[in-house]
């Protein structure tokens, strides 16, 4: 029952300095220790926490810039449709509506 329960310790062991980046060159012949392994998972996981929040944070801010820029698209239709308006009542008044040298 020891042997088994040790077997599979070392087996999950052995399994994690292969998905673990720069472990699996270390277990090469000479073959890295439990410890260092484990150790290096730790730090991993750590550096992956790390990654984790600030790629939250990245879209966090995406997700702000995309909402102003919605805004800020709005604004720019209604303030289009406002100058459509005021040339058209321009227009009405017999004015040009476009000051001299800018196109429409």
């Amino acid at each position: 029952v020891e042997r088994r329960r040790r077997d599979k310790i070392n087996n999950w062991i052995v399994q994690l300095s292969k998905i673990i980046p720069d472990c699996g060159a270390d277990s090469g012949k000479s073959g890295a220790s439990k410890g260092g392994i484990l150790s290096k998972a730790c730090d991993y996981v750590r550096e992956l926490r790390q990654s984790n929040q600030r790629l939250q944070e990245t879209f966090k801010e995406a997700e702000r810039l995309q909402m102003d820029n919605d805004l800020l698209r709005q604004q720019v239709e209604e303030l289009k449709n406002e100058n459509a308006v005021l040339r058209a009542q321009l227009q009405q008044r017999g004015l040009d509506g476009t000051p001299e040298g800018t196109p429409q």
